[in-house]
């Protein structure tokens, strides 16, 4: 398995080398791409306070996450372009089957395997963190492709290696914490339906434009509830580690700002002042969506033994939820204490 990734990995970077050779401004477009993903694999592996997990585990994970999209997305690609030649994000029911669907497949692929075939995902909030490592893998092969060749001007990065990446991050993870309730209910149903949703979102947020930031703050207030739930049942609760999830907080803040600071130079050197000029409003909703998931996500760093708030309250009517809700408590309750 290793052999082949780092062979997969290789060929990767010949590709990059290959195409900075062609033109110097593609080392610029990776620079711009793999940043995020950088800084987010420093963040998730700050919010994992209990027991923390090593970077290279993560790594190793993104690097998947990459060699995965890399070969699989250029099949994916020339099936979809075949049947949908238009547009497949015309509608949301369109990119639902010719885009969220299989990406969302994709994503998921090198963090079965790792679950599978690895030792280290072993409390739920690591559900979360190597499913989105994994999500971040796709979304920066993806994004070097879409950031290369675009032709707009302002806000490029922000636009394309920043907002989704949190989207992908968002969207495996629904995914992941599904197969987490499937591990502990064996009930297939729940596979089913994490991938449902997760591939609604996605298709909904790269379908209505401007309406899909609404989307996107929307998902990371679950992203964030869901961060705060998985951390408050883990079996290595720790109470005098509670307050060391505020150095993830602090963290993040410095990526948001690297957002700005970088998109503010990556458009003066492609496109110049008068680029950046031709829509200046655009610099202001990134900036106002930015510190929105900022503060969204910093406000629910905080920790509570056994608060489990993602699926709401026990009040609620559906049947459905109530399952879910009653698999968590199982859960709890056999590994509480067990470490």
């Amino acid at each position: 398995m290793n052999r082949l990734l780092l062979f997969g990995f290789a060929i990767i970077l010949l590709f990059f080398l290959n195409n900075i050779f062609l033109n110097s401004d593609y080392i610029t477009v990776i620079i711009a791409a793999v940043m995020f993903p950088i800084l987010f694999i420093f963040f998730l592996q700050k919010i994992d306070v209990f027991e923390r997990d090593e970077l290279k585990d993560i790594f190793y994970v993104f690097i998947f996450g990459c060699v995965a999209s890399f070969f699989l997305s250029e099949i994916y690609v020339l099936i979809r372009d075949y049947m949908v030649p238009e547009n497949p994000c015309s509608d949301v029911m369109t990119c639902f089957f010719s885009v969220a669907l299989p990406e969302e497949i994709i994503k998921i692929i090198p963090f079965i395997i790792v679950l599978k075939y690895r030792k280290f995902i072993d409390e739920p909030i690591d559900y979360l963190i190597y499913a989105s490592a994994s999500a971040l893998g796709f979304a920066f092969i993806e994004n070097i492709e879409y950031i290369f060749g675009s032709t707009d001007t302002g806000t490029i990065v922000a636009l394309r290696s920043f907002l989704p990446l949190v989207m992908h991050m968002v969207t495996s993870s629904i995914f992941a914490f599904s197969i987490f309730l499937y591990i502990n209910s064996r009930k297939t149903k729940y596979i089913i339906f994490g991938l449902v949703i997760a591939s609604i979102l996605h298709a909904t947020y790269n379908s209505w434009g401007y309406l899909g930031l609404v989307i996107l703050v929307l998902m990371v207030i679950y992203y964030a509830r869901l961060i705060q739930s998985l951390l408050n049942i883990s079996p290595f609760y720790d109470k005098s580690k509670e307050n060391d999830i505020h150095s993830s907080s602090n963290f993040l803040s410095y990526i948001i700002l690297s957002v700005i600071i970088l998109d503010f130079i990556y458009d003066i050197y492609h496109n110049g002042i008068a680029g950046i000029m031709i829509n200046p409003f655009r610099y202001f909703i990134i900036l106002a969506i930015a510190f929105a998931i900022y503060r969204i996500i910093s406000t629910k760093l905080s920790l509570k033994q056994a608060n489990f708030i993602a699926l709401g309250t026990r009040k609620n009517n559906f049947k459905f939820i109530i399952e879910m809700q009653d698999i968590i408590i199982t859960y709890y309750k056999k590994n509480h204490n067990k470490f």
